[in-house]
């Protein structure tokens, strides 16, 4: 793949998957609030940390398929952290100061959930498909 467009079509996909994943973050956001749980936080956040989990995953496969390489690993942490950190700039959080660490740690923890399963998808689809051999010219 040419340098160019090494750079470009990740970025691309990157951007792609901004547009599809914000709205659809926030219906999903929506459809989970206006539910009611047992334990409304687990829930919750297990949800939150699950549709992370699944958009990551495959926008890590995505750019382990075009790039086939450890760069594609770079590209995925990279758009993991922008949209954690993103997110976490936009999101206002109204809850007790008495909660547990665990909760805490559930709360905080689903900005880095998009990183690592955008690594993890990157990895995988690099393994399952090779590296990206050098074409003959």
């Amino acid at each position: 793949m040419s340098g160019i467009r090494r750079i470009f079509a990740p970025l691309a996909l990157i951007l792609l998957t901004g547009v599809i994943v914000w709205p659809l973050r926030d219906a999903f956001d929506a459809f989970v609030e206006s539910r009611s749980f047992a334990s409304p936080i687990t829930w919750s956040l297990g949800m939150t940390w699950g549709f992370d989990l699944a958009w990551s995953l495959v926008l890590g496969a995505l750019l382990g398929a075009i790039l086939r390489s450890r760069s594609a690993m770079l590209w995925a942490a990279a758009a993991g952290l922008a949209y954690g950190g993103v997110n976490f700039a936009l999101t206002q959080h109204h809850f007790s100061s008495a909660l547990a660490w665990n909760v805490y740690a559930g709360i905080y923890g689903q900005y880095a959930v998009s990183c690592i399963g955008a690594i993890i998808g990157a990895w995988l689809a690099t393994t399952a498909l090779g590296r990206e051999r050098p074409s003959a010219t």
